[in-house]
């Protein structure tokens, strides 16, 4: 693993040490912003958590500029002129901010050093990507590609509803600003993105319990706990995943907001509310599902405060009747063959981590109920968004829901590690007479995660979801040397479905074909990865398209090969590797 570690920090320094600067330079901004307002309120710790939480504001901002004043290419001047407003602004923050309450010292290394960490290993998956993971990577590498070459519109790219537009401008802001290509600016800035993730939710933890080790379990849980969020790479879905890491900012924002509403100046309530409407408005650009995640969470959060207000017997009746409806609602899911994979990363391969945390719960609701009955209530309310239809709302498509399948699988790790840190700090509580044994008990749930990590997950791409071999790309650029610009090429596809419903939903790449239009400009043409070419019918419908060439990819749900084959008079092989093929269609002639 660590030669291939640094063999991509070799050969990729600039555009990692140019999105690490760029990270590091947001996270300063938010945190000095955020030490205006809360001066000596929070400690040092707190507001490294809460600036690693934010970074992704200041970068959409800044990216968003650059994108509406053109989407020009950034030259050394005009990069030096970008770095020295930052430097000014985090200047002029500096000098009139308060200095943080003092915290552990021994924290805040920590803290960096998990984040150093987790840069390195998160490099592991770019090392053996040779392209983007998943059919969703090649439509996001062409949406980025566009931004750069400037040939879609700025009311175009507002109007595209699907694939979201904050993560392709950063994408394209940073490829732009580091000279770097748009895959490997994908694959290392979604790496990034994991490495940051788990330190912000430090904060959640720390300020409501005032525990650092607390905190600490919760961030093992957040990036090692289950193989979400990090299985989302593999499925392309860079745009959730960054609007994920937008989340905690949010949520922590709206908490500080929500605790401090009285002590807060007029003019710091105003400044406060100013970036978490940001932080709101930003996480919607990423992806418009965050803003249901955002809802859930702050409906949860009002039911539970008045639950909180109830008679101890009403809170524990309401408390248990919420257990067993979250108990139905997973028995009820397990019954749709869709949403199978739903609960896979917590029940299987984490089905340890998993318990540990529902044992930890006990700890957590006996010590903080308000928050964990949100949590447990969240967890309720993501699984029922699967079934809540949303009708008209975006055009083309008709059967959505709140939520689908993939993006509550990847958030569900959210309240969980909220839970096990909160039960940990309970834990500390219930045995602070014996600190020593609750300190055993902290750093034994921490090494667990660790050893159950280090047994299942793994860091590398998964074979699931590899679409493209290096033979593939071998004969993509052979087509854009030998075929003409006017092809219609067919390429493999498979049917779509994460709906609760079930619903058909369109068809989607099935092996490397997916990448010749983002690649090389060639028109595609989808078409089942079962179609039967010894049909008349099949060869009369490419007639009928005007299909005049057919791709057979390396990985994935191809073609069949020997079909093809079979049938000479229609289908000429012009290119013949080990297994990708190109073929010509001759029977229409």
């Amino acid at each position: 693993m660590i030669p291939n570690i640094f063999g991509v920090i070799a050969e990729q320094w600039r555009a990692l040490l140019g999105i690490l600067l760029f990270i590091v330079l947001c996270q300063t901004l938010i945190g000095l912003a955020l030490r205006r307002i809360f001066g000596a309120q929070l400690t040092s710790t707190e507001y490294l958590a809460l600036g690693m939480s934010g970074w992704i504001l200041p970068a959409a901002l800044v990216s968003l500029l650059w994108f509406l004043f053109g989407s020009k290419p950034l030259t050394p001047f005009s990069l030096f002129l970008l770095i020295s407003l930052f430097s000014i602004s985090i200047f002029f923050l500096q000098r009139f901010k308060t200095n943080p309450e003092p915290d552990s010292r021994s924290t805040g290394i920590f803290l960096l050093l998990f984040f150093s960490v987790s840069v390195l290993l998160r490099l592991a998956f770019v090392s053996k990507a040779i392209l983007p993971s998943y059919f969703d990577s090649a439509q996001h590498y062409l949406f980025i590609k566009n931004i750069l070459g400037n040939t879609t519109g700025i009311i175009a790219s507002l109007t595209t509803n699907y694939y979201h537009l904050g993560f392709h401008i950063i994408a394209a802001f940073m490829a732009a600003a580091f000279e770097a290509g748009i895959a490997r600016t994908m694959l290392i800035l979604g790496q990034m993105v994991l490495a940051v993730i788990p330190i912000s939710i430090f904060f959640l933890i720390k300020y409501e319990t005032r525990s650092n080790l607390a905190g600490i379990f919760a961030i093992s849980l957040f990036a090692f706990g289950w193989y979400m969020p990090a299985h989302a790479m593999d499925w392309g879905k860079y745009p959730a995943l960054m609007s994920v890491g937008l989340l905690p900012f949010v949520l922590s924002l709206a908490y500080l907001l929500s605790q401090n509403k009285n002590t807060l100046s007029p003019q710091k309530r105003w400044a406060l509310s100013l970036i978490l409407g940001a932080g709101v408005l930003v996480s919607g650009i990423m992806h418009s599902r965050s803003l249901v995640i955002i809802g859930i969470a702050c409906l949860a959060w009002v039911i539970s405060a008045w639950q909180k207000k109830l008679p101890q017997v009403q809170q524990i009746l309401i408390f248990f009747l919420l257990i067993f409806a979250v108990v139905l609602e997973i028995i009820f899911v397990q019954r749709y063959d869709v949403l199978l994979l739903l609960l896979d990363p917590y029940i299987h391969k984490g089905v340890l981590v998993t318990a540990l945390v529902l044992l930890l719960s006990i700890f957590a609701y006996r010590q903080y109920p308000q928050f964990t009955f949100a949590c447990i209530l969240a967890i309720g309310l993501l699984m029922g968004s699967l079934f809540i239809p949303v009708l008209g709302l975006i055009p083309g498509h008709d059967n959505l829901t709140l939520l689908d399948r993939p993006y509550v699988e990847m958030i569900l790790f959210l309240p969980l590690a909220l839970l096990g840190g909160l039960g940990l700090a309970g834990v500390e509580k219930s045995f602070q007479h014996y600190p020593k044994l609750a300190t055993l008990v902290g750093l034994s749930a921490c090494g667990l995660v660790l050893i159950n990590a280090s047994v299942t997950y793994d860091l590398y791409p998964s074979d699931c979801c590899v679409l493209a071999g290096h033979d593939d790309i071998a004969a993509i650029d052979w087509m854009n040397a030998q075929l003409p610009a006017d092809v219609r090429i067919g390429i493999s596809a498979t049917e779509l479905k994460v709906l609760a419903s079930g619903v058909f939903e369109g068809y989607v790449g099935g092996d490397a074909g997916i990448w010749i239009t983002p690649l090389i400009d060639r028109v595609t043409v989808p078409l089942r990865y079962d179609t039967n070419f010894n049909e008349q019918a099949t060869l009369d419908y490419l007639c009928q398209q005007g299909i005049s060439h057919l791709y057979v990819g390396e990985l994935g749900q191809n073609f069949n090969d020997s079909q093809l084959s079979a049938q000479p008079a229609w289908y000429k092989a012009l290119l013949s590797m080990p297994v990708v093929k190109v073929y010509e269609v001759v029977g229409c002639r």
